[in-house]
């Protein structure tokens, strides 16, 4: 099940957030703690982290788009699974 990149409490609950960049695009894989988003709040960066390791799946939100907190604005899915070979001769 994908999980979900939530934008965090940030304590400015009256002044906008923009996303200010995506650092990771749809399809790179990411570790848990990796940076994935830049935020940008009254001319302060903030960075949301990934909370799952996975592959970025999708992104809801494009640099410039004015976000709120609790907005899910991507989804990181399961690692694809390692092929095993299973060819017994």
């Amino acid at each position: 099940m994908p999980t979900p990149i939530v934008i965090p409490v940030l304590g400015a609950d009256e002044l906008p957030v923009m996303i200010s960049s995506w650092l990771v695009d749809p399809g790179e894989s990411v570790e848990t703690g990796d940076r994935l988003v830049e935020l940008l709040v009254a001319g302060v960066t903030f960075d949301v982290a990934a909370t799952a390791s996975g592959v970025l799946q999708a992104v809801e939100r494009d640099v410039n788009s004015q976000v709120a907190p609790g907005e899910i604005i991507g989804w990181i899915a399961e690692p694809p699974e390692t092929e095993q070979n299973d060819d017994l001769e």
